[in-house]
Parts: structure tokens; C-alpha cells; sequence
């Protein structure tokens, strides 16, 4: 069974936007048709426009890597992994223009993160950098200042007053999962959350495999191999209508705080719990095996020789398959795994598929203690949906996204702009 697909989605609402037709009129349908408009973004070479979807690195197809942020002017910005550009349409979907940053003496940097978000509706923000480093520019790709996060960043967003809500992680004698908020203007960091990181288990079957090798140049290789690994999220993070949301998807809780950092509530999430079989944890294990006893691939890709690579390699590839004989009990699996915020104030919390595809989600509204209200699903005709909050993003009711047209020639990727029907 194959869950890296995520799908299913629970909503966690606290008003509505006052339109003739809100979104949750959709959900309660039934069925969410996303159709995209026809005169959005035509016109565009996509061939060129969207030419880094041919990209790979170290044989691996990175080209299908976007993110999109959506601006005041519902001008649209994409950016593409591990390139030093990014891509700017204007809000009829047209190609504009590709650019880059430039640090104060006009120099364009030779590498850049995607853009995350934009800041008091005049600055946009990149993603951290390994080192911590996030760049604020203008929206011409100017930088205006680069601050450094004392902890590894997985997400940030934006809050008022010139303020950041910023989720990762710290890495110690201890690992913990930490959210803070982040004051632009004042330079100060204050947590408002933090727990220590927990290894998947159940009785005695320990989840994560942890191994290490040294190269002859000193070099250590480590990385841990988790069966469920395909599907372990993150905790996650949203700001609906002035409160913060903190949402653990192995607690089953979600914290709401106000955006000083005082915790106003707590709520626990009481959709079900799935778990892994041992078969299914043992299939993923061989899987890893396999992988890593492909010495030429992984050889290149570690830019070593494959006589270096056996070498390294041989013990610990003999003690991936000692430890595959340790799953013997089924793995719970986490409750949700990843939050999209629509434009109507509602979280939509995506569960794990029961099998590959599934488009399944339950709606939950957050009042007078939370209640479940309808199931749902979305459909589309001519795309082939991959949804992803970096890559699918909700503006004025509608949603904004890159997605792979069905039966296209050529690069098969498109700027769209969906309407729910």
C-alpha cells in the first residue's frame, strides 16, 4: 500500500469570508470540482517558461519541485528547486519575467531558496537556508535584509505587526520540534512551543534505524531509515483569523495561541488512527536495502568511488538486513500529514490515504468544541492533482497552482488557476 500520496482532509474552521458562495458550500457538496479558467496564463511558452522541469540531481527527477506564493496584486511568483531564479506572472497567469536576488551592491546571488511568503504586503521572504539565513527583498528581487534563525526551519509564516511565526526544529544532546515567533523590526525570537523528538515505536519494535559510516577522507556518512519515513510529517503551523495554530499529528491535539504567544486554547483531534502492518514496514526496509545495495548509483551520487562505497557500505547494509528481522509489531501512524489553509479562514488537515489516490476528506468545523459535518473529495478532469501546500496555494476563493496538464506535449507543467465548483 502506498501512502506517499496524502489526500484525505479534515478542516479546522473558525469563520467565513463573506462572499455570496463560501467555500464550505463546496465541501458540503460532496464533490469539489477544480476547473481551471481558460483565460488564465495562455499564452505562455511553458516549454521555456517551465523549462527546470526537465532538472535532475544525482539522478533523481527534482524538476516537479514548486512553490508558489501568490502577491497582494495576485501577481504570482513560482520558484524552482535549486535553481538561482525565480519566475514572475502577472495576475492574468502572462509570463513576465525571471529573476534573481541581489545583495546591496547590485550582485546577483549565485544561490537562492524559494520564496516562502510575503511580509506586510511589501516584502517577500525566502525559505532558511542549512545555515538559518532568511533573505526579505522587495518584490524586484532586492535584498533588504538577511536575519539568521538559531534553529532548523521547515516552515514560516507571516503574522501582523511585522512578526514571524516560524516552525523547525534544534538539534542538541536532544532533538526538539520547536515553534517561535519572530520579531522582524526588534531582532527577538521567543518559543512558544517546543517538545522533544520521539522515535516512532510500538512495545519493543523500534521504528527508526539510525546508521553511520566513515569515509577514507574523514567524511561521515549518517542517515536514518524509517519505515514509515515516506509519511512522517512535521508539526504544523497556520494563522487563522488573528490566532495561531499548532497541530501535532502524532498527539492528536491542536494548540491555538494568540499572536503575543499565549496559549488560548486546546482542542484534540478525534478522527481515527491507522497503522502499518509488519509486512508493509518490512516491504519499505527492502526496498531501502535494495536501493543502497545499488553501489554505482549510490557510489555517484556520494561522488566516491564504488570500491570506496562497497568498502563503507558492506557492514552497514549487512546490519540493514539484521535489523529488518526487528519489525515485529505494527507501527501507528500519524493522525494527519500536512495542513493547507483555504481563503475562507478553514485549515484543511490531510490524513493518510487508505490506498494510492484516495481524494477522500472529512470536514471538521472548530465551534463550541468541534464537530464533523460532511466528507467530501476532489475531482479533476484535466489535471493530474498533486496537492501540496508549497505548490497549491488558496487566494480570494480560488487556488493557485502547478500542475501537470493530462495528455500535454512537450513539458507537461502549467500555471493554473482553479476555480471550486
Amino acid at each position: 500500500m502506498n501512502k506517499t500520496v496524502i489526500f484525505t482532509a479534515l478542516l479546522l474552521v473558525a469563520m467565513f469570508v463573506g462572499r455570496a458562495q463560501n467555500l464550505m458550500d463546496n465541501y458540503q457538496s460532496g464533490t469539489v470540482k477544480l476547473v481551471p479558467e481558460t483565460s488564465y496564463a495562455q499564452g505562455n511558452d511553458w516549454n521555456q517558461v517551465f523549462r527546470s522541469y526537465n532538472d535532475k540531481m544525482y539522478g533523481r527527477h527534482i524538476g516537479k519541485r514548486k512553490y508558489i506564493v501568490v502577491l497582494p496584486d495576485e501577481s504570482v511568483i513560482v520558484s524552482h528547486a535549486y535553481t538561482n531564479y525565480y519566475t514572475l506572472f502577472d495576475k492574468n497567469g502572462k509570463f513576465v519575467r525571471e529573476f534573481g536576488l541581489k545583495n546591496s551592491s547590485g550582485q546577483r546571488l549565485k544561490s537562492i531558496r524559494p520564496i516562502a511568503g510575503v511580509l506586510n504586503s511589501n516584502t517577500i521572504y525566502t525559505q532558511a537556508d542549512n545555515m538559518g539565513k532568511i533573505h526579505f527583498c522587495d518584490f524586484n528581487g532586492n535584498i533588504k535584509r538577511t536575519i539568521t534563525i538559531n534553529f532548523g526551519v521547515d516552515k514560516i509564516l507571516p503574522l501582523p505587526n511585522s512578526k514571524l511565526l516560524i516552525s523547525g526544529f534544534s538539534v542538541g544532546k536532544t532533538s526538539k520540534d520547536v515553534v517561535a515567533i519572530y520579531d522582524y523590526k526588534n531582532s527577538t525570537q521567543k518559543i512558544i512551543w517546543s517538545h522533544v523528538q520521539e522515535k516512532l515505536s510500538t512495545g519493543n519494535n523500534s521504528a527508526l534505524f539510525y546508521y553511520k559510516a566513515q569515509l577514507d577522507n574523514g567524511s561521515i556518512i549518517s542517515f536514518d531509515l524509517d519505515p514509515a519515513s515516506s509519511i512522517t510529517p512535521k508539526v504544523q503551523i497556520a494563522v487563522v483569523n488573528g490566532k495561531i495554530v499548532v497541530a501535532d499529528p502524532y498527539k492528536n491535539w491542536v494548540n491555538i495561541y494568540a499572536t503575543d504567544g499565549s496559549q488560548v486554547g486546546c482542542k484534540d483531534i478525534t478522527f481515527g488512527k491507522k497503522t502499518m502492518s509488519v509486512e508493509e514496514q518490512k516491504k519499505i526496509m527492502r526496498e531501502h536495502i535494495a536501493r543502497f545495495k545499488d553501489a554505482e548509483t549510490q557510489a555517484a551520487n556520494m561522488h566516491i568511488s564504488v570500491a570506496e562505497y562497497n568498502k563503507v557500505m558492506k557492514d552497514v547494509i549487512q546490519k540493514m538486513e539484521s535489523d529488518l528481522s526487528k519489525i515485529s509489531t505494527p507501527l501507528t501512524l500519524p493522525v494527519f500529514s500536512t495542513v493547507i489553509q483555504d481563503s475562507d479562514g478553514n485549515l484543511l488537515f490531510f490524513e493518510i490515504p487508505e490506498d494510492e489516490g484516495d481524494n477522500q476528506f472529512n470536514v471538521w468545523i472548530y465551534q463550541d468544541g468541534g464537530t464533523f459535518v460532511c466528507k467530501s473529495h476532489f475531482v479533476c478532469d484535466k489535471y493530474d492533482l498533486v496537492i501540496n501546500p508549497d505548490k497549491m496555494v488558496f487566494h480570494n476563493g480560488y487556488i493557485y497552482s502547478a500542475q501537470e496538464m493530462k495528455g500535454a506535449s512537450g513539458i507537461p507543467m502549467r500555471l493554473v488557476k482553479f476555480q471550486l465548483q
